[in-house]
Order: structure tokens, then sequence, then C-alpha cells
């Protein structure tokens, strides 16, 4: 006879609130917040409103621990309201956070947090009208830039804040800045269908390469073309940099061969001055002969160093080649840009016809995304790239591949270690504030861990953060009319907090000395 299998074992239920939490990271995590003055910036640019009494830094937080503790929807919020633990933290030392202040909690709720339907309210609050009416007049089947409402330009502005504040603890005088696009695949009413033909939105980010943090972002619709205004982009992108910037350089995929963008950051025009940059361009018929009459003695083969030093040759080769593109409208003062070809070899099977015409085998698809060209005989993949820059044509396509994964990374961060992907509403606004949120949160996280975290957590994913900080038990009780965070003793998360605690002092002091606050509050940028 088989063996009962349950144990012999009794669970019971705790009457009283328990002083556990599971989340034994988010108090370190808050106090780096308040060193920052995280409370602070929100509240200069959200004012409060009526949500249940709510301050909206008491909702930017929250949204901020569903991202940062692994939640994935805005009723995950039940996750942290129900932590006993991490309730009696923040309610012993709310008055050290300003945008805790006026809080009137209400009499037949005992949780600390805003709930699921307060938190929907306050994204439905960047719901523009103008936004709808907008939506509803533009023709089915056209893309356009919807007007932004004016509390999600003031999300933006605290992502500038904690930028500023990333700058002063790291600072940096150069910002190379990748442009992309990403689509982002959903269902909700309103989404608008991509030239991938799915329903989905398409923000487009720009990323601080030397900072690793994203800059600034615009919400769109899915089907915008990709690159669309992008100048315009790139100038609210550029507002964004504090003043100890001097110089610039851009990075951008093919969506980025336009004249007038290109033209611009030649100009000189911004207060960077002249802007260097190295965009892919379109492979045309005139590029295509250009790479053909390139002598043989041009190309060079593409190297690159391993992780130990050794020289590694690959099937890629590059050349500056001569080109003069057809544009329209062409000015004789135009700038003349230098491009640069490469081909990379490959195994694709030619084939001629009786009339002697070259044929790949291959669909028409990848023949038409691979650039297909035949060199002596054998296939080669072709792509180009423009650029200002004046360095050898090798150096310069590395430092332009550079940005080739990045954006994906970022993109795969904000969708699956934040909770970017998920969009809460049927409605842009509230979809578009979510996204922000994201990019918020993450910033957030990345600054924490390169601050404040030992050297084998500085770039740890979101998977290692929640196995070693957020997600262990700790005990948090009360004493002399204080709280003890206590920790299981064998338990190396005991060791990081110390480590961690004395970064935040040191933080505190380096943002006061540096003086980034001016005398209303606001930051210099």
């Amino acid at each position: 006879m088989r063996k009962n299998s349950v144990l012999p074992v009794k669970y019971e239920k705790e009457v009283k609130e328990s002083p556990l939490s599971s989340f034994g990271g988010a108090p370190l995590f808050l106090e780096f917040l308040k060193s920052i003055g995280f409370d602070d910036i929100v509240s200069r640019h959200l004012k409060s409103t009526s949500n249940q009494g709510f301050h909206p830094f008491h909702h930017l937080l929250s949204l901020t621990l569903i991202n940062i503790l692994g939640g994935e929807s805005v009723s995950d919020i039940t996750m942290v309201e129900r932590d006993s633990g991490l309730k009696r933290f923040l309610k012993k030392y709310k008055n050290y956070f300003s945008g805790f202040m006026g809080r009137e909690f209400r009499k037949s709720h005992s949780g600390f947090f805003p709930s699921a339907t307060t938190l929907f309210a306050f994204l439905n609050s960047f719901k523009s009208c103008k936004e709808e009416e907008e939506r509803e007049s533009t023709p089915k089947g056209k893309s356009k830039i919807l007007p932004v409402d004016e509390k999600l330009k003031n999300l933006s502005a605290i992502n500038r804040d904690i930028i500023s504040v990333a700058q002063t603890l790291n600072p940096q005088t150069i910002a190379t800045l990748d442009m992309d696009n990403n689509i982002i695949v959903s269902n909700k009413r309103n989404a608008k269908v991509s030239y991938k033909k799915e329903k989905s939105y398409q923000p487009f980010n720009v990323y601080w390469a030397e900072q690793d943090l994203m800059l600034y972002n615009e919400f769109r619709d899915g089907n915008v073309p990709p690159g669309f205004e992008q100048l315009r982009v790139l100038k609210d992108g550029l507002k964004q940099l504090p003043a100890s910037v001097k110089k610039v350089q851009v990075r951008s995929d093919s969506a980025g061969y336009q004249h007038d963008f290109l033209e611009y950051m030649e100009s000189g025009e911004s207060r960077f001055g002249k802007i260097k940059f190295a965009v892919s361009c379109n492979v045309t018929h005139s590029f295509r002969s250009a790479v053909l009459n390139t002598p043989e003695e041009e190309w060079k083969r593409v190297t690159y160093m391993d992780e130990d030093g050794n020289q590694i040759e690959t099937n890629h080769e590059v050349a500056e080649i001569c080109f003069v593109p057809e544009t329209k409208n062409k000015r004789k003062n135009a700038p003349v840009f230098r491009y640069l070809a490469t081909r990379e070899v490959t195994d694709i099977q030619i084939e001629f016809s009786d009339t002697g015409q070259m044929m790949f085998v291959t669909s028409e698809n990848a023949e038409k995304k691979l650039h297909l060209e035949v060199f002596k005989g054998s296939a080669y993949k072709i792509f180009g790239i423009v650029t200002n820059k004046s360095e050898f044509p090798l150096d310069i396509l590395h430092w332009h591949r550079k940005r080739c994964g990045k954006s994906e990374q970022e993109h795969s961060r904000l969708t699956k270690d934040m909770a970017g992907g998920r969009f809460p509403s049927g409605d842009f606004g509230p979809n578009a504030a979510w996204w922000q949120i994201a990019i918020i949160s993450l910033n957030l996280l990345k600054i924490f861990q390169r601050q404040t975290l030992p050297a084998d957590l500085k770039n740890a994913r979101i998977k290692k953060l929640h196995r070693e900080l957020f997600h262990i038990a700790i005990k948090i009780v009360k004493r002399s009319g204080g709280l003890i965070v206590k920790i299981g003793k064998e338990l190396p998360l005991y060791d990081i907090i110390q480590f961690a605690r004395r970064r935040i002092i040191e933080i505190e002091q380096i943002l006061e000395d540096a003086k980034i606050w001016c005398k209303n509050g606001s930051m210099i940028h």
C-alpha cells in the first residue's frame, strides 16, 4: 500500500500582521531613491491630483516597484500591497519622502499602496482628448505622430533629471547616441498594423551609449514609418543632454538615411557643433554599381580582437567607394559625405539561365534583403554606410557595429525585464506613459546597480538581481521606536546591503557637493 505523501507537518495562518517581507532588496532600493532625490524630482514635474489622496510620487513609486520586483501588469501591485514587511518599512519612514506627505489614508483601507483601480486612473490621466480627436480624424491606413499630452512631457522631464544625476555621478563629455525604432506587438484596441503586418506600437528610442541609459523616447503607433521625422527626434533628444556634454556622435540604421537628418548633423547648428555620424545607407542600383567598380585592392579584410587579444579574421571586407547619391533638389553647396561598403561572401548557389543571365538559388525576399552581388564568381552580401568621420574605413565600421544588438538588448530589457511590453490600456496615452515609466524604472535600476552594488552585480540582469537581492526573505521588526531589518545568517545579502549603504552615503554627498539643484529646487542641466 502506498504511503501518504503528505508529511506530518502542521500549517497555520498568522493571526497578526507578519513582519516578514519577500523583497529583501526593496528597502535598499528605496534608500537609493531617497539619496538621489527621486521624490523631489517627481514632485517637481507631476502635480498632485485627487486620485484617492495619493501623490504622483506614490503612484510612480508603486509602478516602478512593479517593474523592479518582477511584476508584469498594473494588477501586480497586489504582490507589493500584500507584503506586510515592506508596508511596515514604508509606513515608518514615509515622512522621509516628500511625495508621501499629505497622504490621506482611507479608513476602510488598511493598505499603503494605491489599488490597481487607482493606478489605472493615474495612467488614464495621460490620455489626451486632442489625441483622441486626431486619431479619429486620421484617414484609415494613414500614419501620424499624435500630439503629446503635457503630463507625458513631464514624465520625459523626470527621465531627464535622472540622466543628470547619472552624469553627476559618472561624468561623460561625449554622448554617442544610438537611434532606433522597436516594434512591440499588441492586440490593444487602438494599436495600428505595422509594416510587419501585425498590430503593434513602435517607440522611437534614443540610447546614450557611454551612460548605458535610455536618453529619450517618442512613443508611436505601429503604422508610423521607421525613421519618420528622425531629425526632430534627434533635436528633442539633444535637449535631454546635460550641459557638461561637449561632443555628440550618432549611429543609426538605414531608417536614418535622410539627407535633412545628415545635413543637420554636418552643419554644426546644434550647441554641440558638428555631430559625427555613421548611418546605414540604402543599397540602390547606383550604389551597387559603385561597389562593383571598386578595385579589388581597395577591399580590406575585417578583423577584430577577441577577449584574449588575439586578432581574428572574418569573411567580411570593407572599402571606401566613389559614390554620389541621386537626390531630389540637389544643391550645389550640399555637403559631400564618405560612403563605405561591406561585402561578405555567402554560400548561396549561383545558376545561369540559357541566355546567360545570373540567378541566385534563394527566395526573392532573401535576395532583396541580402543585396546579393557577384565578385569573381562568388556571391556576396552587400551593405553600405554613410559617414562624416575621418577615420579609416575599418575603424568606422567597428564603431558603427557597436550599436548592433545593443538597441535590441535594451528593447528586450524593457519588454522582458521590465513590464514595458504588456500595455494596460486600449488608449494611446496611458500606454505611452506605461512605456515611459518602464524606461524610468530601467534607468533607475542601472544607476542603482552601477553606483551602489558590488562588481559581480553591476551588470547583472534582472533574474540574477531577483535571486541574490530583491527576492530574498527578510524580517522587519520594531524596536526602540525604530525598525531593524533581520537577514538570514548564511545569506550574502547582509554584506551586499552594507556595501551599498556606504556607497549611498557617498552618492548623497557627491550630489550635495556638485550643487546640481537651483535655488528654486529645479535641477541644473
